[in-house]
């Protein structure tokens, strides 16, 4: 089973069709359906939705909604998150939503985050995904220097390199077969698959 985590961004133009939907506050707006369960501060709603299971928390909190969400959602026994809603925000606010994936993982649960053209995974040790020939792959290093081992199925292989942050190096590869696969053996990734 998986479960649903919506955010407040700008729009949710394709249909969500996980187990378990939770919405994130504003992210209830764009929802179109009922959700399971509601989560937030309910700042950025007009009024709290009826009908449904709300969690209200205070304003006043060191973690951002979707944060929250991503524990209950753990708490509530999931293991598979897709996250929807990332990525078209304010700036600041995309940059956190990404660094949910790490919590994901370090607290043991795959999260993907899903846009109508755009997948984005966080990635260590042997990744692998299926894809479409010629679709974009951007392998970003997060939270610090990454080191690929070795790559499968890109157009420009990664073999013994070091990611730097402060460098672009990895962005806008091309899958060039229809399953790539990843050997991280130091630091983690972002992996953007974008796709027609």
């Amino acid at each position: 089973m998986t479960t649903a985590i919506i955010l407040n961004g700008k729009c949710l133009d394709f249909e969500v069709k996980d187990d378990y939907i939770i919405c994130a506050d504003g992210g209830y707006r764009l929802l179109g359906k009922k959700p399971d369960c509601v989560i937030g501060d309910f700042d950025s709603l007009a009024e709290i939705p009826k009908d449904v299971k709300v969690l209200k928390h205070s304003a006043v909190k060191n973690q951002t909604d979707g944060e929250i969400c991503i524990e209950y959602a753990i708490s509530q026994g999931f293991k598979d998150i897709n996250i929807y809603g990332a990525l078209d925000g304010r700036p600041d606010h995309v940059l956190g939503n990404l660094s949910l994936l790490n919590l994901a993982y370090r607290l043991g649960v795959n999260a993907v985050i899903r846009d109508k053209n755009t997948s984005v995974y966080y990635a260590r040790g042997v990744f692998n995904l299926s894809v479409e020939e010629g679709d974009i792959l951007s392998v970003i290093p997060y939270g610090g220097p990454a080191f690929v081992k070795s790559s499968k199925n890109l157009m420009y292989p990664l073999f013994n390199l070091e990611l730097l942050p402060h460098r672009t190096r990895g962005i806008s590869n091309i899958a060039a077969g229809k399953d790539i696969s990843l050997e991280i053996s130091r630091g983690g990734v972002l992996v953007f698959h974008i796709f027609k």
